[in-house]
């Protein structure tokens, strides 16, 4: 509306016409085009941002994903295959993957045959790479024979909606404003959310917060029409059902909003300004993919994945003594380097935090080389 000036001037006139929702205030607040929290200009992911992500971690990340994207591409076959980044963000994660492919790929093959493309509704932080293309939705890439999905925090980073049991009765939390602050207020749920519960089998108990996203199940059916045949990979913070909605652990839910590398319960503070999220039910992404008949081949921790993908092999993950040191500020660095490089696989790291979800339709019953089991 014309006045608008920031997000709460947005929420100010949206709540004059009534209450919002918890899913739609989080939609505005992450995703409203002028001033949502993805459309800042400056990126909020990194060192210096709210929050880090694996492969901004550390290149360990994508030096075992490359492993991936090879083994991938020699079982693709003939024809043209995709390596496809959805909620690619600023890019690095393609463009390293792509980088990486380019340099080990054999003599004589066709270097038009793997094509990279990064997905994201926001492309305004995309860094330009010449083996990289870049779209805002799926309709924009072009046919293919086989496809690799990656996505990382993609499904937690989908609105949600916070919902609390209440005696017999499922209740949705809405914002309200009170006195010229956003505040809580609470409704009979939307009938789709106890549908959701009742459909799974999931009881909540009397006071227990639960935080679900109807469009968990409808991005993943989406993404498995779209890649047919080839392999879907999925990091993301999340749960089985058993656990992310189990009473006792989880009573009060799963939602958070992160600024500035710290952690917070109160969602409704400088909308915009925060991210929020929400643990996923894999469950949903698992049993999407197999009623569209992708085999899971993999749901286990991050560190499991990478490592059974030969992420050891990294300089910085191999023995310390194996490694050439030629000065003081270089083993500094290294030792540095090293310990970014841990946290993707102990178990204390944002390796056990992150699971992963691999389902593959139509690319053959040999094992891939992320089911090896080391532990």
């Amino acid at each position: 509306m014309p006045g608008e000036q920031s997000l709460s001037d947005v929420l100010r006139n949206s709540l004059m016409h009534g209450d919002l929702p918890f899913r739609d205030f989080v939609e505005l607040a992450l995703y409203h085009p002028e001033f949502g929290y993805y459309a800042r200009a400056e990126s909020p992911v990194g060192r210096e941002g709210d929050f880090i992500t694996s492969p901004l971690l550390s290149p360990v990340f994508a030096f075992a994903l490359g492993k991936l994207v090879n083994e991938f591409l020699s079982r693709a076959g003939e024809g043209v295959a995709q390596i496809v980044d959805i909620g690619c963000g600023d890019g690095a994660l393609i463009c390293d993957l792509a980088r990486r492919r380019d340099g080990a790929a054999p003599a004589g093959e066709d270097a038009s045959a793997p094509v990279f493309f990064g997905l994201d509704r926001n492309l305004g932080r995309a860094q330009p790479d010449p083996h990289v293309t870049y779209v805002t939705s799926l309709d924009e890439i072009p046919p293919a024979e086989a496809r690799l999905i990656i996505s990382n925090e993609l499904f937690d980073a989908l609105p949600f909606a916070r919902l609390v049991q209440r005696g017999e009765d499922l209740h949705e939390l809405w914002v309200t404003e009170r006195d010229g602050a956003l505040d809580w207020t609470e409704r009979e749920a939307d009938a789709r959310y106890d549908d959701y519960f009742a459909e799974r089998g999931i009881e909540l108990e009397d006071g227990q917060f639960a935080d679900v996203s109807l469009e968990w199940s409808a991005l993943y059916d989406e993404l498995c029409r779209f890649v047919g045949r080839g392999l879907i990979v999925t990091f993301d913070y999340g749960l089985p059902q058993t656990k992310l909605f189990r009473g006792r652990m989880r009573r009060f839910g799963t939602a958070a909003a992160y600024s500035r590398q710290r952690v917070s319960r109160d969602l409704l503070i400088n909308p915009g300004e925060q991210d929020l999220t929400a643990h996923i039910n894999f469950d949903d992404l698992r049993r999407t993919g197999e009623r569209q008949g992708f085999a899971t081949l993999f749901f286990d921790v991050q560190a499991k994945f990478l490592l059974a993908l030969g992420a050891a092999e990294h300089e910085f993950l191999r023995p310390i003594g194996e490694v050439a040191i030629d000065s003081a500020e270089h083993g500094m660095a290294l030792l540095e380097a090293r310990d970014d490089a841990k946290r993707l696989i102990l178990p204390d790291g944002i390796g056990a935090d992150i699971r992963v979800l691999a389902q593959a339709c139509r690319m053959g019953g040999d094992d891939w080389r992320f089911q090896t089991r080391l532990f």
